[in-house]
């Protein structure tokens, strides 16, 4: 680093110096220093106290190389005024300052020391004017489709009795008896007394029923897709952007998905 570790034109290090935290505030060496975001981005190493104010002036941050990417170690000051303790978390917050401000702010240079705080509020304020992107987030439904079991269909055959009733027309023989009166000799030529008679068979036709099977029709079984048209309900959530103003700050906010 720039600086030495004695005299830095008048301010001094208290690990250098015979000074003390005062009673009742914190001893913020070894802090974690983090950004607005809680992102971790170094650790207070030592505190830079200017003696004739006797106030601590600046942080010296031991920036982390591994979040910020660093090919070696590297240390900035960062003034007491914008840094804010988080005493509950044991953090150090750098309020307004983003990863790239963070990475610009020059190492502090003993022989520009009086314009530090200049360089140092000046990048702040550039970075502020640089624009600050927030994406906003929706969740969206894709509808997708899977085969499942959905039950089966069986086809089979049973035997039910059911009585019939058809009418038939059948045939039988009756017997004719006409009776003839006879007159003249054939009333005594050949006539006698005694008993005599006629048989004559007769017949009739008899209903004979007789129960083939017959095929009747032909079941045929097959499958097929349809179509059908159902709704799909689900909750998806989206981000809204809030807008906050205080104070006399206007805003033109420019939303083109509303």
């Amino acid at each position: 680093m720039a600086e030495t570790r004695s005299n830095m034109s008048g301010l001094r290090r208290m690990g250098d110096a015979d000074y003390e935290v005062a009673p009742n505030e914190p001893d913020v060496r070894g802090w974690k220093v983090v950004l607005a975001n809680d992102e971790v981005v170094g650790e207070v190493d030592d505190l830079i106290i200017d003696p004739s104010a006797e106030k601590v002036r600046y942080l010296d941050v031991d920036l982390d190389t591994r979040t910020l990417n660093l090919e070696r170690d590297r240390h900035v000051f960062i003034p007491i005024r914008n840094a804010h303790l988080d005493t509950s978390e044991r953090h150090i917050v750098l309020d307004g300052m983003t990863r790239d401000a963070l990475l610009k702010t020059p190492e502090y240079d003993e022989s520009r020391a009086a314009g530090y705080d200049t360089s140092f509020q000046s990048q702040l304020s550039d970075d502020a004017r640089s624009p600050r992107r927030l994406t906003r987030s929706a969740e969206e439904v894709h509808i997708g489709k899977r085969r499942v079991p959905a039950g089966d269909v069986e086809v089979g055959k049973h035997v039910e009795t059911e009585r019939v009733r058809e009418p038939v027309t059948r045939r039988r023989e009756e017997v004719d008896i006409e009776r003839r009166p006879v007159s003249g000799s054939d009333a005594y030529g050949s006539a006698h007394i005694g008993e005599d008679k006629v048989r004559i068979p007769v017949s009739e036709e008899e209903v004979t029923v007789e129960k083939r099977p017959k095929v009747k029709e032909e079941i045929v079984v097959s499958k097929r897709d349809v179509e059908q048209r159902d709704t799909v309900e689900a909750d998806v959530r989206k981000e809204r952007i809030d807008v906050e103003r205080t104070g006399k700050s206007h805003v033109r906010d420019r939303d083109r998905n509303r």
